[in-house]
């Protein structure tokens, strides 16, 4: 990265959460595993029993590609990152890479039936929620040093989608404290959310006439 009075030019750190990602996205499917041994059972059978971790497999690729696509999002308006700026980005690929393993909780526990069920779910949302902060701690901080931006775009612009960011992480804690009511309302939450934040932030740029 070229240097410049401690700022940095962000192509090398952006090939790194790219690749942090693509690992991510890959260990998820790695986590399912069918039994060993086989005894009598049809295939299509043993398959079917595995819907619950199927099922978390999708949801949890489909958020860290919600993820990606916002972090690409942030990196079309923030050209250069500092040191700073670098530690929060680290902190919220550590929170990517762990992913996999709430979703390896998720499709084991999540049709138990018993209290594992509920605790299962409130640590994958939780850990989901937790990824906003570091995540809105890249986009505030970029909005603050502006010489990390690219020009000629509106601050404002730019803020309305820094409201649309700072919603994502209580909403998601929301939605997960509905598995102490019931888990699979709190699943279609995070299903649901999706769909939310897959739309392009730039959407939510336009005030309301």
């Amino acid at each position: 990265m070229e240097k410049e009075h401690g700022i940095f030019r962000s192509e090398r750190m952006l090939a790194y959460c790219d690749a942090i990602f693509a690992i991510a996205l890959t260990l998820l499917i790695i986590e399912i595993r069918l039994p060993e041994h086989v005894q009598g059972e049809s295939l299509w059978t043993i398959l079917l029993h595995q819907w619950p971790k199927f099922l978390s497999f999708l949801i949890s690729f489909m958020i860290i590609s919600v993820v990606w696509f916002n972090h690409h999002t942030m990196f079309h308006y923030i050209k250069k990152v500092d040191h700073r700026l670098i530690i929060m980005n680290t902190l919220l690929m550590l929170n990517v890479v762990v992913i996999p393993f709430c979703s390896s909780l998720l499709g084991e526990y999540i049709t138990s039936g018993n209290p594992n069920a509920k605790i299962s779910a409130l640590i994958y949302g939780a850990w989901i929620s937790i990824g906003g902060v570091p995540f809105n701690m890249i986009w505030t901080y970029a909005l603050k040093k502006k010489e990390l931006l690219e020009e000629g775009y509106s601050h404002t612009e730019l803020m309305y989608m820094k409201k649309h960011f700072n919603r994502g992480p209580i909403i998601y804690l929301v939605v997960t404290l509905l598995a102490l009511i019931n888990v699979w309302i709190s699943v279609i939450g995070f299903v649901l959310l999706i769909a939310l934040y897959f739309l392009p932030a730039t959407k939510w740029t336009k005030r309301k006439s």
